[in-house]
């Protein structure tokens, strides 16, 4: 969300429950006692040999070691470094990283970008493992798949943290920003037992309780230290909430201050730029009525005209309100590790990881919608307003700006979203997501005088429930006047007498909500490095090996489809279908009503959204339900004051839940249901299946030119990648449902598209000591490459026939839109220049240099391509969907 937040401080209490380290004394400690009987006087003169610095000032240290003998552009952070940071988590303690970017929600850092690049173009390992997302479904929830969550690392865990900005061959491929490597402790690290426990607490003047966080590690060995154990668990509770309101959602309907000048010059990225030139060269608004669409195979002459016109429309609040934000994370983490020494050359580990993590988020909103000119409809016949009458609708304020500063809702009543109609609305959205992943990671280190062989393999998985229940209470608000607040766009309602959120006689509708969905990811890996020393002078170290990787993610959202259409292919009637999981039971409120309320009447069995119902309710049982359903925020509302409410009445769930149906707000049909015709089916799941293999050679190297010691290394990887997708064409219908348009589901399609490609990648890198162990300066060059993002490949689509042409908003030609399985992958050839100065052994100044000639990407939202017949039966779509595009440019600089 961008919105204005209360930056609120939150006061944190923390206190350590106790350290202690059980320490195992060796044969020779007891040399180190002082013999008691001996004269301070005649004690011998000691000579310091050595002095071993600890603490932070050796975390830094070693931090400045690593980024000086690393083999590309990277920063590094060390275990004592987040443990003295105020960070709880792997994502908060990157935020410190120079050119790293901490994304944040509630406060937590949960990704980052690296130079610039999002989260899902930069890749994170853990002991060389990838970490699976964790995100959500991908159809309801977005994202691409495959950034994580930063909060489910506990800094606990960690003993250092590397970020690459640079590339080698031996790196895992998958990032054009850069490489976030974790690596944890290993029971062998330590030279004695080990134990340690944390406590802390946390708590927000907002809320009323304490959080605790609770970390318990444990280390020790046996058989004579060649057994080692060790496990960290971490409990972590987090309270928070977030007062906002909303300034930055704007809509542009129509041109309401008739103004000679255009608000913007047309723009669309779905068009080509020749189409966009076109519509931007117009003058006039007056010559957007002869406008003729130049490609016919793009857009039509009728939406070429609206596009031209919308250059004139007037910036609108769309959807002004304001939103208490609350939100209880509950999250515990373990890791279990079992470390052998076989022999002096030869150890193995294994590694059990396991996270849990529960988030029950609630998000009450105060507010209205201004998302359709129908909202202004007004006047005895209640006509609706349109782009060509809107200029004369009363009041609308315009600033110099084209910004629509105050308008006033129409009087209608009787037709829902138009006028003043349920225009006013309070809603309680509860959201709970159960997340779970497992992590199982197991490894060989083999070396010998020359020969240094190391095995990695790792077997993860994660799953998301998420379970959402939504609680809505509609308004008639006819005369309500919004406007924003000058100097900060907060919306101000002001409501005609017995028309407000205030009073049981205005409410119109009250309505419950359930959205189940659920999404898995689950990865296979092994990795062989072999390094061996070949004994040249010039020729330091050859690196070779592989990678081998099997993931898949899949979920299941919504669901609901069409088994089979039936013989009549004209006909719903004779459909057989699944109900969807996406379910609403509404009751409109009557003031003509004899009863207090009807039976719930359901929709059309042969239809997806038969589990939709609709009631009536008398004005009296309205009123009862109201006085008992209705609460006061727990606190008031940080923004409150002045024309501003510091408190309001939010609904309920459970009071007006147990007056309407929830017989089906449940995981029952979630994977399969019984269809309309008595008969079980699998509901139909997205899926990516992706293997990848690679190969790689690196050449290190060490050379004096003029004086100066380079050294280096040379490299090229090869990249195998074959992907797998399934989901499932939609063919829809919008008609006229009682003056409404209303689309429906006429037929699925389940689809399945396999492909592979193949990538080489190059990279060279060079350090060049200027001075001593003092100035170095690095050059880099590297061919980077991230694969495309999960929900751009789904092979969904969704074609609507468009059967409502009345001349209004929701007027459109026949359109589809779809996923794209053959997008390329993100490509870029990077090039980096940077100087490092190592005063002293405390002190490092850098400056970075980047450069990234992005050779093909992706474009964020779909493009159209023309028209197309999809299905192959003469019909022609509008079809849009995910492209790659070429040449770009971006450069960067650190310090």
């Amino acid at each position: 969300m961008t919105t204005q937040s209360n930056g609120r401080r939150a006061r944190r209490f923390m206190y350590t429950a106790g350290a202690a380290a059980l320490m195992l004394a060796s044969a020779g400690a007891a040399n180190a006692q002082q013999p008691t009987g001996t004269q301070a006087s005649d004690a011998p003169v000691s000579t310091v040999d050595e002095v071993v610095v600890v603490g932070t000032r050796s975390s830094l240290q070693s931090a400045m070691n690593r980024k000086r003998s690393a083999s590309t552009v990277s920063d590094s952070i060390v275990a004592d470094d987040i443990g003295q940071f105020p960070d709880k988590n792997v994502g908060e303690a990157l935020g410190r990283v120079t050119g790293v970017q901490l994304s944040r929600d509630f406060g937590e850092g949960n990704a980052v970008s690296i130079r610039g690049v999002e989260p899902d173009l930069n890749r994170v390992e853990v002991n060389g493992v990838s970490v699976l997302s964790t995100a959500g479904n991908l159809n309801v929830y977005g994202g691409g798949g495959r950034s994580n969550d930063f909060r489910e690392l506990p800094a606990e865990i960690v003993k250092s943290i590397d970020v690459f900005k640079g590339f080698t061959s031996d790196m895992t491929e998958g990032a054009v920003g850069g490489t976030v490597s974790v690596q944890t402790r290993k029971p062998l690290d330590f030279r004695a037992p080990t134990f340690s426990m944390t406590l802390s607490g946390q708590k927000l003047d907002t809320l009323p309780d304490w959080k605790p966080r609770a970390s318990v590690f444990g280390a020790t060995q046996l058989l004579d230290g060649r057994l080692g154990l060790m496990a960290n668990v971490t409990y972590d509770n987090v309270l928070t909430r977030g007062d906002f309101y909303d300034d930055h959602s704007w809509a542009r309907l129509a041109d309401f201050d008739n103004s000679p000048n255009k608000t913007v010059n047309y723009y669309n990225q779905s068009y080509s730029r020749a189409v966009n030139d076109y519509i931007a060269a117009v003058g006039s608004e007056a010559a957007c009525a002869t406008l003729t669409t130049p490609d016919a195979n793009t857009l039509t002459t009728a939406q070429a005209r609206t596009a031209c016109q919308s250059q004139w429309y007037d910036y609108n609040p769309r959807v002004p309100r304001y939103r208490v934000w609350t939100r209880e994370d509950k999250r515990s983490s373990g890791e279990f590790t079992a470390e052998y020494k076989f022999a002096d050359n030869l150890r193995g580990f294994v590694t059990y990881q396991t996270n849990h993590r529960t988030q029950q988020l609630n998000d009450i909103n105060y507010g209205t919608d201004f998302t359709a000119l129908d909202r202004l409809n007004y006047g005895p016949a209640c006509t609706r307003v349109t782009p060509a009458t809107a200029e004369t609708v009363p009041g609308v304020v315009v600033d110099a700006n084209h910004n629509v500063i105050k308008y006033t809702v129409g009087n209608c009543l009787g037709t829902s979203g138009r006028g003043g109609d349920s225009a006013f609305s309070i809603s309680s959205r509860d959201f709970r997501y159960e997340t779970d992943s497992d992590y199982i990671t197991y490894g060989l280190k083999w070396y010998n005088d020359r020969f240094k062989v190391d095995f990695l393999g790792a077997n993860a998985k994660s799953e998301t429930l998420s379970q959402t229940n939504n609680v809505s209470v509609s308004f008639n608000t006819p005369g309500m006047v919004v406007s924003l607040e000058p100097g900060t766009s907060a919306p101000i309602f002001t409501f005609a007498p017995g028309f407000s959120p205030s009073d049981a006689s205005a409410v119109s509708q009250y309505q419950i909500q359930y959205r189940p969905s659920q999404s898995s990811n689950k990865e296979d890996q092994y990795k062989l490095d072999i390094d061996f020393d070949p004994r040249t002078t010039f020729l330091t170290n050859i690196k070779f090996g592989g990678r081998y990787s099997n993931a898949e993610t899949k979920g299941y959202d919504y669901g609901g489809f069409i088994v089979s259409p039936g013989a009549n292919l004209a006909s719903e009637l004779d459909n057989i279908v699944i109900y969807a999981n996406s379910i609403n039971s509404t009751a409109r409120v009557s003031d003509t009503a004899t009863v207090d309320q009807t039976a719930p009447l359901y929709g059309n069995a042969y239809q997806t959204n038969y589990w939709n119902t609709t009631e009536t309710w008398s004005r009296a049982f309205s009123n009862s339900v109201f006085g008992s359903a209705m609460t006061a925020l727990p606190s008031d509302f940080y923004y409150g004051g002045g024309a501003l409410p510091s408190n309001w009445l939010y609904p309920n769930f459970g009071a007006i839940a147990q007056n309407l149906d929830t017989s089906h707000f449940n995981l029952d049909n979630l994977y399969s249901g019984v269809g309309n015709d008595g008969k079980t089916y699998d509901q139909i799941p997205y899926r990516v299946k992706e293997q990848t293999d690679a190969q790689y050679v690196r050449l290190d190297w060490a050379l004096p030119i003029f004086g100066l010691d380079l050294v280096g290394n040379l490299g090229l990887r090869r990249v195998h990648t074959q992907t797998n997708t399934a989901g499932k064409f939609t063919r829809s219908e919008t008609r006229l449902v009682n003056g409404v348009a209303t689309t429906a589901v006429v037929s699925n399609t389940l689809v399945e598209q396999t492909r592979d490609y193949t990538k080489w990648l190059p990279s060279f890198n060079v350090n060049a000591w200027l001075i001593d162990n003092m100035l170095s300066m690095r050059v880099g060059y590297a061919k980077l490459m991230a694969r495309p993002l999960y929900n751009y490949l789904l092979p969904n689509m969704t074609c609507t026939i468009n059967y409502a042409n009345d001349g209004t908003a929701e007027d459109g030609p026949d359109s589809c839109s779809a996923g794209n399985p053959d997008l390329k992958p993100y490509e870029a050839a990077q090039y980096d220049l940077s100087f490092e100065w190592y005063p002293n052994r405390d002190t490092q100044f850098s400056a970075g240099f980047f450069y990234k000639d992005i050779q093909t990407f992706y474009l964020p939202s779909r493009t159209s391509l023309g028209q197309r017949d999809v299905f192959g039966d003469g019909v022609l779509y509008y079809y849009n969907s995910f492209i790659n595009g070429e040449g770009a440019r971006w450069c960067g600089q650190s310090a």
